[in-house]
This record gives structure tokens, sequence and C-alpha cells, in this order.
């Protein structure tokens, strides 16, 4: 296979792509924690636009990665690297610092009550949004940091590729579009009215994002057969000739899937690499700061409390990847020459 600029950081857009998602998830939050109506694109709010960006992203470079190394355990050990040191961290800082801050208990019971030890399953992929009386009043209510309920269908998509490494599966170029196609189908014909609840997820939302992963690892490992340009152009023809909602959601997603992976392998036109990768602390601290800021300072008005958002957000954001997840990455495995290192939604 040809060699791909995103095999290295100095030739891809790859981060700024990312910031780019990363914004419009807070951007899109800020309507919805307001009580507004999202704007949106593609008949989808910005919100989950953003995540589709980093799921199609994440397949294609986590594809690139297997490419250089194979092996299931280093290739769950560099996802779990790259994913859990961020999210501790986040986690005991939503509990500990703005969660005791907002609620209206004593700090003696606020932490001894169990919605406070009971917010620590976000570690565990189990999503839990509630904190002692925090936010009751706020217009998402009990909603500390809404954005964690994505990381779950991430990790399931490279649980998937995990256990194709693990049964020995030596195809993945014919696996995966095998599997992006079930996927797709699934999230066609599978559309129960009720939530479907496994460990606090709605399973409904897997196939969606699932395909989303996957058309960004079918890209990856189909990039020297795959004319991305003229692929993106009949996507957007079969897009404008859709009819129904349904037909829509399917082709758009695989739309954005592809433009994000096309936009993020084209060559930087500037000089410097962007150094600080922040897209995950951006999509990890926004929503906590946006109910904070609207809860302490919400006479302030829509745009102010927004503008502000961004500017803390993305200070955490750059203290979470220089303190803790850059510092984590130093102990991924590698095999010879270290291997790209894939976003999380944050995916997302």
């Amino acid at each position: 296979m040809s060699r791909d600029p995103a095999l290295s950081h100095q030739g891809n857009s790859f981060t700024y792509v990312r910031l780019v998602a990363a914004a419009m998830v807070l951007f899109a939050h800020h309507y919805a924690l307001w009580g507004l109506h999202e704007p949106g694109l593609l008949g989808r709010s910005f919100g989950p636009l953003g995540v589709n960006i980093f799921f199609g992203i994440s397949g294609y470079l986590v594809a690139l990665n297997l490419e250089r190394d194979d092996s299931p355990w280093r290739f769950a050990a560099r996802r779990l690297l790259r994913i859990m040191p961020g999210l501790t961290v986040n986690v005991i800082f939503c509990a500990v610092v703005v969660g005791a801050w907002l609620s209206t208990l004593p700090l003696a019971d606020y932490f001894a009550h169990p919605d406070f030890r009971g917010y620590f399953w976000n570690l565990l992929f189990r999503p839990m949004f509630a904190l002692p009386a925090v936010l009751a009043d706020a217009r998402v209510p009990y909603a500390i940091n809404g954005s964690l309920w994505t990381l779950p269908f991430e990790m399931f998509a490279y649980l998937v590729l995990a256990v194709l490494l693990l049964v020995g599966a030596r195809s993945l170029r014919w696996t995966v579009p095998t599997l992006l196609v079930f996927s797709l189908i699934a999230a066609a014909l599978w559309r129960p009215a009720e939530q479907v609840v496994f460990w606090a997820n709605d399973l409904r939302f897997v196939p969606l994002f699932t395909a989303s992963f996957l058309v960004g690892t079918t890209l990856a490992l189909w990039r020297d057969r795959i004319p991305r340009q003229s692929l993106l152009l009949w996507l957007l023809v079969l897009y404008a000739v859709s009819e129904g909602e349904l037909a829509r959601l399917l082709v758009g997603t695989v739309l954005v899937s592809v433009a994000a992976v096309h936009v993020g392998s084209q060559p930087l036109r500037i000089e410097r690499t962007l150094a600080n990768d922040c897209s995950y602390g951006l999509y990890l601290y926004a929503f906590p700061v946006q109910q904070a800021l609207i809860a302490k300072a919400g006479t302030w008005g829509f745009w102010p409390t927004m503008a502000l958002a961004f500017v803390i957000t993305g200070i955490l954001a750059t203290l979470s990847w220089w303190l803790v997840e850059k510092p984590a990455l130093r102990w991924k495995p590698s095999r010879g020459v270290s291997a790209v290192s894939p976003p999380v939604m944050p995916a997302g």
C-alpha cells in the first residue's frame, strides 16, 4: 500500500479537524444547555456531526496503527492509555471540584452521598451523569458531564477490532467493509422506539457509531484503491437525491466520515504542526464548564458565557494534554517505529 500522510503528524491536518469537531460539540451543547434549538448541517445538529467526525478519523488512524503492529494486546494497551488517564482526571475533577462547588448540600453530606460514589462508574464506561444536589434547577438538570455517554461506543468499536485481531482475522481489508455493511443495515432496520439499555448505555446507537468508525477504517485499509474525492462527490449526489430522514441519516453519516478523513489527510499548508492535541480535553471538559457557567453566571447571557466557556475549556484541555494525556502516552507499548496516536471522542 502507498504511504499515507497520516503516518506522520507533520503531514496531515487531523489535529485541526479534531479541534473543529470538539468546537462544534461545545457550540451545539451551549444551545441545548440554554434550552435553545441547536443549529446544524445535513439535517443534524453540529454536536452529532462533531462526534461523527471523531469516529471517522479515529477509525482511520487506528487502522494505520494496526498495519504497523497488529498485536491485540498492544492495541488494547495503547487505546486504554490514550483514553483512561484523561478520563480519570476529568471524572475526579467533576466529582470533587465542580460537583462540590455546585451542590446545595453541605460538603460532608455531599461526599458521603451514594451518587458521589456512583459517579465513578464512568471509569468503567457505565455513564452516570448525576451528582448529589447538583444542577437540579438547570435547563438540562442533574447532568454534570453529558458528553461522556459516547465514550463507551468508541470503546466498543476498539473492542471489535481487538477481537478480530485476537481470533486471527487475517484479511481486515475484507472483514471490516463487511462489518460496515452489516452496521449500516442494522442501523436501518433495528430502530426500537424505546431505549435498549445495557450497562447504562442505550444500545440503539451502537450500529450508527460503529458504522461511522468502520468507514474510516475501511478508507485506511483500501486507501490505495478508493479515490476519496470521487467517493465524496458520489456521496454528495446520493445525499441530495435521498428521500426520508433515515436515508439521509445513513448517507450523511458515511459522507461526514469520508469528508473528515479526506480533509484530515491533506498535507498542512502551514509551517508548523499544532503541538497541543487538546481535542479530547475539549470534549471532556466543555460540558461541565458550560453547566457551571450557566448556573453561576447565567445572567451574563448566552454569547458571553459561550465565549468564556471556550476560553476556560481551552485552558483545562491544554493542561490535560500537557500534564496528563501526553505523559501517559510515553508508556504506550511500541513495536519498532512508534505508531500514530489515534484520537478519542471524542469521539466523541
